[in-house]
């Protein structure tokens, strides 16, 4: 070992050794906190919890042992930080380089790839290819790569030096010299061991060139300089070095940072009578009452509704229910009469309740669209259930409780469930088709007091069932409590809540009850829940809770819940998991013993851009509890209100811009209103606009980003009203839609109000087929249609998949250097499986053509190759509404009979028809009709949205003739539809005709379009295909075209392969994928071998064409692309919609019903997964919360301490396209 290899392993021993000692220093540093006493603790009422950062250790001994020359343990400390799920684009590059040391080439790309779309401008990632495809003898592309880092960094030495390696390697000598040349000129001072090198490169390369004077003043210079080095630094891994090839660990962020513009204090003002709001009739007690003894002779129903009922209290809900953009109110009174007040829009509020016909008694109310009717209905909890008032449009609500299915009574009127008291109705979309559900909670039953002589109220009482209600998307809902498994959310339920606490797309439920703790219910996706609180933690399950909150409070990107109880307050961390842990310490305050007696409210009511909270004490005095990032801190707050007469209820919202109003309501009936004093503070309203979800974009995650703030509000139903500290603007506002559609907005000026209205851009269908046509790559069609994976069915079923299919090809194929090339790409949110891929061509005589049957059938079919001699085109075409069609049909010219109506439910329409008139065609002739189209493809969630709705069918078209008596009869049920963008259908019509007749009506639900259509006499099979030979396969990250859409739909989507989009639209699924490079050894048989993408990756096939033979005179020649596989979309209800895995195989879809097949086993199936499943996806998109806490990682000691687990900033913001 010489002296600068020991030093090597010296220094990198020293690194190990240095880093184990300030773990070391931590870790007792932290053991000494914790020992602290709880009092010493309390002190530190803003400072931040210091402990050891997981994240920024994993970094640092990843970059530890790749100097060490350790990289396997590199690469594992490296894939530590990107599993987090909260790496930064720097860190891909770092995981990159530990892999192309250690000749993991594939991954290493992954890895670089996924850096670049994190950042398209970060020149480590392009350093980084260009010494990977250096390694693998693709020069041009890395060349490419240096000129991009040379043209971020024109002064970089490493960088001009490779270029110039991989220009000589192409014999590129002039160009070679000339990179050469430019290290030479920075000097030795800057270019160090690359301007050595260069010295000698220099003098080969002019030597080759013939130019020996020049050659030897490099050489010469080269033999002085040549010591100044050591030999190792002139060898291959130094000389791929340099600042942009060496790993990079970026220093320690703060934590999370409170945008300055928060008071110290809160003041407010009484707004009462400003406000213009009246007293509502006194209905209870001033002061709450403790629990209540009865006598079961005084007791009925009537004694429980006039003297139990009451003691609830009133409560307050907010929304703009007529759409003035001005939030109003509703005050649900337990004992009645209700009250709603409209917003005048000038400060003052007007009393509308007899105009709006909503006085019915409530103890608590909701508004929301939940008819997607865009206007905000209400629905009021309370004695004797639910009643649901729809909005009518004109002011006034209409009862329609019995109509939309929540009463158990008769049409005829009355209570819609007697004696049942319900406290709360809270709609969310449970299953993410677009449909508001309805969860309603029940207290008890006041028909059915306790079997005793005497009993008190409410301890005695036996709890109620919680019960759940389907959206059926016509106004009318479903009660379906047992199938989606709440059967057993059973108690004195309080309230329920709804948030995705596990990170998976879906949202969850928590259940509040006072006889037990809470529930956590966890979403499994279609609508259906599973108990999992044994799982949430003691801190929730030991908990018994009279009223939550869920927000996400340390902003963490985990949402959290506070819990009021008779024993104070809690507030639980999420972990991200569906698991909780309570943070500690929080301010005292000594509760309310009254069983309902309002607790508290959470608000930022400081402006800081973190939500606060306002408890209520023993005496009814309120407290402001401030969110301090790491933790809570009671500060002095001003605010006078109701005397004797205790709250009862309380909201927040943005009053006037910048200005946070409180209302409430007393016990005795009274509203106040107060205003924050002070200056306005920063301020944003988003208004989200859903299409394929819910109009209010209930259940969507919008974030919000500043430099190293951030935060996560849950879209409950209007618009999102937050404050913004200081900030006059944000770096990223996103959206995630319950679709998982993600939109940013970038650059976002805070004081304005902003509305985003959800993409309807094609998120998912089919791996996409671009086709060399002379002068560039253009997009032909999509491909595999016909084997959706997983794909819903309107009846609850999947979807039978058929993975063999032709594609049509042009005729004059145009050749590129001798090949037939063609690239397949996944750009949407899916992945896609190719088993085989082949080509044919076809010759035929000149006066034929050849079609496939590019037909997607409810039962698959084999597909086949048909010869075509004489097109006939029919007499007459109208639509059903008698409109002349014919020019539309005749050729292909990318017009289409489009007049009916679309559902909002994208991919279904009204039923419409079009009717042929196909003249005179003998009886007993064979008769085939060939139609050319597109589909605009209802997905999954359309599919569940329209299954119990029989308004919106989705039929399939069919056939019909007319029979003697001209009556139209359906002769073919199931017609089929295109599988694709502008592909061809065969439909016989043989035997077909009833009658002489020989018109034909097609008719359908969907969005089918239709270019050309005619009918053939006698087609007959193909002749016999040449199969030309595979020449290789190459599988490889490309990125996204640019999309060009119809926002009606009534055109296809297409692509530009010319242009890429600068970000990633949304994320692969997780799983394993096949590792780029050749995969021509995959595509060559159906043997269950998949090559598997994701999005972003492209798969570049060539086939021979000097193999074909030379065309006959008098034939033709078309191509015909056949292929074996199966894809499957990202859709939130498409069966394992999440994950890569389960990779289809063919006898998976041959297996009876309930009995799923075994997969392949064989020993070449398992080498195929060891050698090729390999590659990891990596999230295009990155996250851009702050560090969440790793879902493995336990609360222990003082983990439960606000804030404990420090929060780490995620990176820079991503620019992804708005609409996107």
């Amino acid at each position: 070992m010489n002296q600068t290899n020991k030093f090597v392993v010296r220094a990198g021993l020293t690194v190990l050794l240095t880093l184990a000692a300030g773990l070391l220093l931590g870790l007792r540093t932290q053991e000494a906190k914790q020992t602290r006493p709880p009092a010493a603790r309390a002190t530190q009422k803003k400072a931040a919890t210091r402990r050891p950062a997981p994240l920024q250790t994993h970094r640092n001994l990843g970059k530890a042992y790749y100097e060490q020359g350790q990289y396997a343990e590199a690469i594992g400390a490296f894939q530590k930080v990107i599993a987090s799920g909260h790496a930064l684009a720097t860190d891909y590059p770092n995981l990159g380089l530990a892999l192309i040391q250690a000749n993991h080439l594939n991954d290493a790309l992954g890895a670089l790839t996924t850096a670049k779309q994190m950042d398209s401008g970060l020149v480590a990632a392009d350093y980084s290819l260009g010494i990977l495809y250096k390694r693998e003898l693709r020069y041009p592309e890395a060349e490419a790569a240096f000129e991009r880092v040379i043209a971020a960094d024109s002064g970089d030495p490493a960088a001009w030096f490779n270029l110039g390696t991989v220009r000589f390697a192409q014999r590129k000598r002039e160009e070679a010299l000339d990179a050469y040349r430019h290290v030479v000129e920075v000097g030795f001072g800057r270019g160090q061991n690359f301007y050595v090198a260069s010295l000698f490169r220099a003098f080969t390369v002019l030597s080759q060139l013939k130019r020996p004077d020049e050659a030897q003043k490099f050489l010469q210079l080269h033999e002085k300089m040549r010591s100044k080095v050591p030999d190792i630094a002139l060898q291959s891994p130094a000389l791929e070095a340099g600042k942009y090839g060496s790993v990079v660990v970026p220093p320690a962020s703060a934590g999370p940072s409170i945008p300055k513009g928060g008071t110290e204090k809160a003041a407010f003002i009484d707004l009462t009578a400003k406000m213009g709001l009246a007293m509502v009739a006194a209905t209870s007690a001033r002061v709450p009452a403790a629990s209540v003894q009865v006598g079961k002779g005084e007791y009925s129903l009537e004694f429980a509704r006039a003297k139990l009922v009451p003691l609830f209290g009133s409560s307050v809900a907010i929304g703009d229910y007529d759409g003035d953009g001005f939030p109003d109110f509703y005050v649900a009174n337990p004992a009645g009469p209700s009250h709603l007040f409209h917003n005048n829009g000038d400060g003052t509020f007007a009393d509308v309740t007899e105009t709006a016909g909503v006085a019915g008694a409530g103890l608590a109310a909701t508004f929301a669209d939940y008819d997607n009717s865009g206007k905000t209905s209400l629905f009021v909890a309370g004695p004797d259930g639910v009643r649901l008032y729809r909005n009518r449009g004109d002011g006034a609500f209409a009862d329609e409780t019995q109509k939309a299915g929540l009463s158990d009574r008769p049409a005829s009127g009355g209570a819609a469930r007697p004696g049942e008291l319900d406290t709360g109705a809270m709609l969310f979309d449970a299953d993410n088709d677009g449909l508001l559900d309805l969860v309603v909670t029940a207290y008890t039953n006041l028909a059915s007091p306790p079997p005793k002589d005497s009993f008190v109220f409410p301890d005695d009482f036996p709890g109620a069932a919680v019960r759940f209600y389907r959206n059926n998307g016509d106004s009318t809902f479903t009660e379906m409590t047992r199938a989606a498994g709440l059967a057993s959310a059973a108690g004195r339920a309080r309230k329920v809540l709804f948030a995705d606490f596990n990170n998976d797309g879906y949202m969850d439920l928590v259940i509040v009850r006072d006889d037990a703790p809470p529930l956590l219910y966890i979403n499994q996706g279609e609508g259906k829940f599973a108990d999992r609180t044994a799982k949430a933690g003691r801190e929730l399950t030991q908990s018994v809770a009279l009223d939550a909150q869920v927000a996400d409070f340390n902003h963490d990107g985990n949402f959290d819940l506070v819990l009021w109880s008779s024993a104070g307050y809690q507030v639980l961390l999420g972990h991200g998991d569906g698991r909780f842990v309570a943070a500690t310490p929080l301010p005292h305050i000594t509760p309310p013993i009254e069983p309902f007696a309002f607790r508290g409210m959470m608000a930022d009511l400081n402006g800081d851009g973190f939500e606060d909270l306002l408890g209520v004490d023993a005496s009814g005095q309120l407290h402001f509890l401030a969110n301090r990032a790491n933790g809570f801190e009671e500060i002095a707050l001003r605010l006078s209100c109701c005397g004797e007469d205790r709250l009862a209820g309380l909201a927040a919202w943005l009053g006037r811009p910048g200005s946070l109003d409180l209302l409430g309501v007393t016990r005795g009936g009274r509203l106040a209103a107060f205003e924050k004093d002070g200056p306005p503070g920063r301020w944003l309203e988003v208004k989200l606009s859903g299409s394929k979800s819910n109009t209010q974009g209930v259940g969507a995650i919008v974030e919000f980003k500043a430099g190293n703030y951030y935060s996560k509000i849950l879209a409950s139903g209007g618009p999102i009203r937050v404050f913004a500290g200081d900030l006059p603007r944000l770096d990223v506002l996103r959206v995630t839609w319950p679709t998982l559609i993600v939109q940013n907005m970038i650059a976002v000026n805070t004081n304005q109000r902003v509305e985003v209205r959800e993409s309807e851009r094609l998120a998912s269908s089919c791996p996409l087929l671009y086709i060399w046509d002379g002068k560039q790559f253009v997009y032909w069609t999509d491909v595999l249609g016909m084997a959706p994976v997983g794909a819903l069915a309107p009846d609850g079923t999947r979807l039978q998949p058929n993975p063999e299919e032709f594609v049509r090809l042009p005729g004059n194929l145009p050749e590129q250097n001798g090949a037939f090339i063609f690239h397949f790409t996944d750009e949407l949110r899916e992945v896609e499986y190719f088993d085989q891929v082949r080509l044919l061509a076809v010759d035929h005589p000149a006066t034929e053509e050849i079609y496939a049957n590019e037909i997607f059938f409810s039962s698959p079919v084999a597909p086949s190759l048909h010869s075509v001699r004489q097109k006939r085109v029919p007499v007459a075409a109208v639509d059903d509404r008698g409109r002349d069609v014919l020019p539309l049909i005749r050729e292909l010219d990318g017009r289409y009979p489009a007049s009916f109506r679309q559902h909002r439910v994208l991919g279904v329409a009204e039923s419409h028809a079009l009717t042929l008139d196909l003249g005179g065609v003998p009886e007993a002739t064979p008769v085939a009709l060939w139609l050319t189209g597109w589909v605009f493809w209802a997905d999954s969630n359309g599919a569940r949205a329209v299954s119990t709705n029989p308004k919106i069918p989705m039929v399939s078209p069919y056939v019909q003739v007319r029979d003697d008596q001209g009556h139209w009869t359906t002769v073919i049920p199931d017609m089929g539809i295109p599988s694709a963008t502008n592909r061809s259908i065969r439909v016989d019509l043989t035997g077909k005709f009833l009658s002489p007749d020989r018109h034909v009506r097609i008719v359908t639900t969907l969005c089918v379009y239709w270019d050309q259509i005619f009918f053939t006499l006698g087609d007959s099979a193909a002749p016999r295909a040449v199969e030309l030979p595979l020449d290789s396969a190459d599988l490889h990250y490309r990125g996204f075209s640019f999309p060009v859409s119809d926002p009606e739909h009534r055109k296809p989507d297409f692509f530009e392969y010319s242009r890429l989009l600068s970000e990633a639209p949304w994320n692969p699924l997780a799983g394993r994928y096949t590792r780029y490079g050749d995969v021509a050894e995959l595509l060559g048989a159906t043997d269950d071998r998949l090559v598997v993408l994701g999005s972003g990756d492209e798969l570049t096939i060539r086939f021979d064409a000097r193999q074909l033979p030379p065309l006959k005179p008098g034939e033709k020649r078309d191509f015909f692309l056949h292929l074996s596989g199966w894809a499957k979309d990202g859709e939130p209800n498409t069966a394992f919609s999440r994950t890569v895995e389960p990779l289809p195989f063919r006898s998976m879809f041959q297996a009876p019903a309930g009995e799923p097949a075994p997969p392949p086993r064989s020993v070449e199936y398992a080498r195929y997964l060891r050698t090729y499943q390999t590659r990891p996806g990596y999230a295009l998109i990155p996250p851009l919360a702050l560090r969440v806490r790793p879902s493995g990682e336990r609360g222990g000691g003082d983990a439960g301490r606000y804030g404990a687990s420090r929060p780490r900033h995620s990176g820079r913001s991503v620019r992804v396209k708005p609409g996107s």
